[in-house]
């Protein structure tokens, strides 16, 4: 009989350690982190001459649909910006997004959003890279980092993926577009005419 007792004690003992372990390690763990890198597709430009659409970050809505307006606010806080801020407007809802890292020699940029998020958006930034492919050939890298409450995360993580890798995916088109031709994307023609 005291054997059980002891083997029931320590099997007890030994759940409550193993729940006791998932509760810290879920503690931990406070958001459900979603990163992401994507990859343009060849883009048939000099990287200097791709580097100079991006880094006019104020201005990505002028050849992006995935915006409806964007300017810069604010006295750049980095040698090379042209502000420290930008304010969007996308499907009606107003997004602020400040610089993080800007460098022409490195031909990047990072940002954060500051404002407009949705609650259970915890942080959301992008690291934008322009790679030299050839002399006449470059290709963006976008390094997408969310995070996202625990809660929320679990529900809708992979919706919240699938969207995001989606608009990038439009956004570095239409770059590609844009960079190539000088004329923004059917769709950006269509955005401006309504």
């Amino acid at each position: 009989m005291r054997k059980r007792k002891g083997k029931v004690m320590l099997l007890t003992l030994l759940i409550i350690i193993l729940f006791t372990s998932i509760i810290v390690a879920q503690n931990q763990k406070k958001v459900k982190v979603i990163q992401k890198t994507l990859l343009s597709d060849t883009i048939n430009v000099p990287a200097d001459s791709l580097w100079v659409i991006l880094r006019a970050f104020d201005k990505v809505a002028h050849w992006t649909s995935e915006l409806e307006h964007s300017e810069g606010v604010g006295q750049a806080k980095f040698e090379g910006a042209t502000c420290n801020k930008r304010v969007c407007l996308q499907d009606g809802k107003k997004l602020v997004e400040e610089l993080t890292m800007f460098s022409d020699e490195k031909r990047e940029l990072a940002y954060e959003l500051r404002e407009g998020a949705p609650g259970f958006v915890k942080l959301a930034k992008n690291h934008w890279r322009v790679i030299e492919i050839s002399p006449n050939q470059s290709k963006v890298q976008m390094d997408v980092t969310i995070h996202l409450s625990k809660f929320m995360g679990f529900f809708l993580g992979g919706i919240i993926t699938k969207t995001m890798t989606k608009k990038v995916g439009i956004v570095l088109d239409e770059l590609k577009i844009y960079a190539e031709t000088g004329e923004v994307s059917e769709a950006k023609k269509r955005q401006l005419n309504h």
